[in-house]
């Protein structure tokens, strides 16, 4: 259009003065596009860098925008990170209330739960027995309840060291006793000789807890759950097995889900899903292997590995569902 201006306003163009015309606009508007390309490089690579990475909530600010459109973004990113972080502030503090609302709650339910046990303890009545064996039960859902608080923070309360796995399963048994007692199922030991592994002592006791529990819940009376530490080359394994019920094929690959009960669940009630579910997450975060085998009728085993290679290392991922448990089925 220029050209076309000049052409018939000021003076005749010939073809090479109008070629040699239009060669310096195009050369002088690379430059100018170049230049604009250059001060915007930064930014735009900045931006495309973190929408194919997913870092959308990086705390470095992004470089100096170089145009209106670019600041108007940068504007538009730091008032929704800035949102965010409040809104994740509020969530962590609401989390943390309610954590210590918890924890507080079951170390209160604790106290009438020693009192009732001591009161039936004093009296032979068959009726302060059931009270008695419903204290356990309640005292059992409290530990579980408080385990489930306690693995938020677990790397808080994380304390792995060298032990002895027979003396930890002892333990477990005997204070365990009541409830065999009251069900009528007799506790078998097998014992490969002294099996000792790395491992947070307290962690597995809440592991074998649930798994002996779950044997003693699903096992009729007059039967045995035999209990076996072993060593397996440079594993430790415990097992737990019982003769009960069974676990249908269907459920296995679900015993681990979060709040998944199953048909057991529903035929014997008294089931959360969690017990399972929190066992899985422990020996995933403790680096143990937890498997369940089961046939219907036959019984359930369930198999705890402890490796010898140390402690198992934290990460992001802490909090996720727990993957890769092996969960076989006969």
């Amino acid at each position: 259009f220029l050209l076309l201006v000049v052409h018939l306003g000021v003076f005749p163009l010939s073809r090479g003065e109008a070629g040699y015309v239009l060669l310096l606009a195009l050369v002088s508007l690379a430059v100018v596009l170049g230049v604009d390309n250059l001060r915007k490089k930064a930014f735009r690579s900045e931006v495309h860098r973190r929408l194919e990475t997913g870092d959308v909530m990086a705390a470095a600010p992004l470089p100096h925008p170089a145009s209106r459109e670019q600041r108007a973004l940068a504007r538009l990113l730091e008032g929704s990170q800035a949102a965010a972080t409040a809104r994740l502030t509020d969530l962590r503090r609401v989390a943390d209330e309610h954590r210590k609302f918890i924890d507080q709650w079951v170390h209160q339910m604790k106290t009438p739960v020693n009192v009732i046990q001591l009161a039936a303890d004093r009296r032979d009545d068959a009726a302060w027995d059931d009270v008695l064996e419903e204290a356990a039960r309640l005292a059992d859902g409290l530990e579980l309840v408080l385990a489930a608080s306690r693995l938020e923070r677990f790397e808080l309360d994380y304390a792995p060291t060298e032990s002895d796995l027979m003396a930890l399963v002892k333990g477990m048994l005997n204070e365990l006793r009541g409830a065999f007692i009251r069900s009528g199922v007799f506790p078998r030991v097998k014992n490969e000789g002294a099996v000792s592994a790395v491992t947070d002592p307290k962690w597995l006791q809440v592991v074998l807890r649930q798994l002996l529990t779950n044997a003693i819940k699903y096992s009729p009376s007059g039967s045995q759950v035999t209990v076996s530490v072993s060593q397996d080359g440079a594993v430790s394994v415990i097992a737990v097995a019982d003769t009960g019920a069974g676990i249908p094929p269907e459920d296995l690959p679900r015993v681990f889900e979060r709040y998944f009960t199953g048909a057991n669940g529903r035929r014997f009630g008294a089931s959360t899903g969690m017990g399972l579910h929190l066992a899985a997450e422990v020996c995933r975060r403790l680096g143990h292997e937890l498997a369940i085998e089961s046939s219907v009728p036959g019984g359930t085993t369930a198999v705890v590995r402890i490796g010898r290679a140390g402690v198992h290392l934290f990460d992001e991922t802490a909090g996720q569902p727990a993957t890769g448990r092996e969960v076989t089925g006969t």
